[in-house]
């Protein structure tokens, strides 16, 4: 892995000096897409999880058609009378992979200037937080009002789908909104 990083250090650095920032950009998020992705899965696997379990726990305290257990990062489910349905919050439901693919996009996209890219940086992150809170409250609503068989087009469907589509928003007013306002040619 080391090697690796060298190698994609170096062609940075290479692609940066012939300003052909395109190809600088595509391969720095991409490179950093790698790195950011495998050291969050090994040493921050759970962190994403725990820290979306506490958030709902606090409005399971509200709602209370649901109830969390944040060691397990689990979600408990009353579809009925003393029916269950129990979701795991996992590294692929968190919200992570989106996060670590927006914050290597940002560090990579030259419109903005480096206190710009932390500002947005912190932002994108609490953007896509909500928007995985708002999924799996969207989830849990239908699961109550549904019960168990409306599960898959609960999670895999309608919340992946609301989940993107906030997702694609931020990208639009992080990535494409600026380019059209500050000028494309000056940024590649």
């Amino acid at each position: 892995m080391l090697f690796a990083v060298i190698i994609w250090l170096y062609l940075l650095t290479l692609l940066k000096r012939t300003k052909l920032s395109a190809y600088y950009f595509w391969l720095g998020s991409v490179g950093l897409f790698i790195i950011l992705a495998s050291i969050s899965n090994i040493c921050f696997a759970q962190v994403m999880p725990k820290f979306i379990a506490e958030i709902l726990k606090y409005i399971s305290y509200i709602l209370k058609n649901f109830s969390v257990n944040i060691s397990q990062s689990s979600i408990l489910i009353n579809i009925g009378s003393n029916n269950y349905a129990e979701l795991f919050i996992n590294y692929e439901c968190s919200g992570m992979l989106e996060t670590i693919a927006f914050i290597s996009m940002l560090t990579f996209f030259p419109i903005y200037e480096n206190g710009e890219k932390l500002i947005i940086g912190f932002l994108g992150f609490i953007w896509i937080l909500i928007a995985n809170i708002v999924r799996l409250l969207i989830t849990i609503t239908i699961l109550d009002y549904y019960g168990i068989n409306a599960l898959f087009i609960a999670h895999s469907i309608i919340g992946r789908v609301i989940f993107y589509v906030v997702v694609i928003l931020l990208y639009y007013q992080v990535f494409t909104k600026p380019q059209i306002i500050r000028g494309w040619s000056k940024s590649f």
